[in-house]
């Protein structure tokens, strides 16, 4: 009877040592960086920040934001010689991209003489509106945005440079987007699974209806004449900052993309619908299993719904809609046709 007691006893403290050492490693992948980004690269953090896994969700500060956005098209990797020389429209947006990617704002180029359009900036200004379809951070002044012969005769020199009116604010935007996928990590290696992923993008789609309304400011686009694009409330920081609980749909759709691509979900900020009067925005997702891209309006779905703050009630008639079956939603040519490209040139 004795040996069975300090056998027994044995097998609880290893019971007990097994189950600790278990907590301790869910409690380690569930606040580990890499597991939060394992669909695409994992950025640098900044320098001297303390690891987030030594902290719960709620005490991450932007200090423990990864310095550098999410790259769900694995952009960062290509590689530009120092001032490159590009021909065509859509090489020049990726190049935007590719740099606002790496956190540069000011950047060098050659352009064809075609794609200068008589030594205009009118290339380099839509290069910078392409790239924002997924660099979600559109509040700047173009500042040094200008084509300049110099005397070559095959190209034109180009230089942008984008001076921020609130960075501090788009760096809160991120904090809460790393927040939410911190708190939800998506799965070790990312996404592979079309309906796993699909829910993990409904209830970022639940999180954005429910956490903000739509303002009536919205509306009466003669209202946001003047303001700033945080005023008007259409960047993330107006859904993900602290304290904000009202958007226009711009803000809807860029903080649910920036979301989505700390996940790892290659998901698109679109602008379409384009009056004289007005304009929207919503998103597109391209699948983990390169199947057809859907569209995700969280506006429309949210004025569908009862929609206060807090509410738990949210429409779906806009999620995941294959893009061919919605008449609705017209999307700007030059955007839409960029995100094609830059998806084919992806996926190669």
């Amino acid at each position: 009877m004795e040996r069975t007691q300090i056998g027994g006893n044995r097998i609880l403290i290893i019971l007990l040592i097994l189950i600790i050492s278990m907590s301790l490693s869910a409690c380690a992948v569930g606040n580990d960086p890499e597991n939060s980004f394992s669909a695409s690269d994992v950025p640098d953090k900044h320098p001297g920040s303390d690891s987030a896994d030594t902290q719960t969700v709620t005490d991450l500060t932007v200090e423990d934001v990864p310095t550098l956005v999410p790259d769900v098209l694995k952009l960062r990797e290509k590689k530009y010689e120092d001032i490159p020389f590009l021909e065509t429209q859509e090489q020049l947006s990726e190049y935007a991209l590719w740099n606002l990617l790496y956190g540069r704002t000011e950047f060098e180029c050659r352009l064809s003489w075609v794609l200068s359009y008589n030594v205009s900036s009118v290339a380099l200004e839509r290069a910078c509106e392409e790239a924002m379809s997924y660099y979600l951070f559109s509040s700047y002044k173009g500042w040094d945005m200008y084509t300049e012969d110099d005397g070559n005769p095959d190209s034109v020199y180009g230089k942008v440079k984008l001076v921020y009116d609130a960075p501090e604010f788009d760096l809160e935007a991120r904090l809460g987007a790393f927040r939410y996928v911190m708190k939800n990590p998506p799965p070790e290696g990312g996404f592979s699974d079309y309906d796993e992923e699909r829910e993990y993008a409904r209830k970022i789609h639940d999180y954005v209806a429910c956490k903000v309304t739509y303002d009536p400011m919205g509306y009466d686009p003669e209202l946001l004449i003047g303001m700033t694009r945080y005023d008007d409330l259409q960047e993330a920081y107006n859904v993900l900052g602290e304290n904000q609980n009202t958007a226009v749909c711009a803000g809807y759709a860029r903080a649910f993309a920036l979301i989505c691509q700390y996940a790892g979900i290659n998901c698109a900020w679109v602008l379409g619908n384009e009056t004289e009067e007005s304009s929207h925005a919503w998103n597109v997702i391209y699948p983990c299993d390169g199947s057809e891209p859907v569209l995700v309006d969280v506006t429309w779905d949210d004025g569908l719904s009862f929609d206060i703050v807090g509410q738990t009630d949210v429409d779906y008639s806009y999620f995941y809609i294959p893009l061919s079956s919605d008449d609705e939603h017209e999307a700007d040519e030059n955007m839409a046709g960029f995100i094609q490209y830059i998806n084919e040139a992806a996926r190669g």
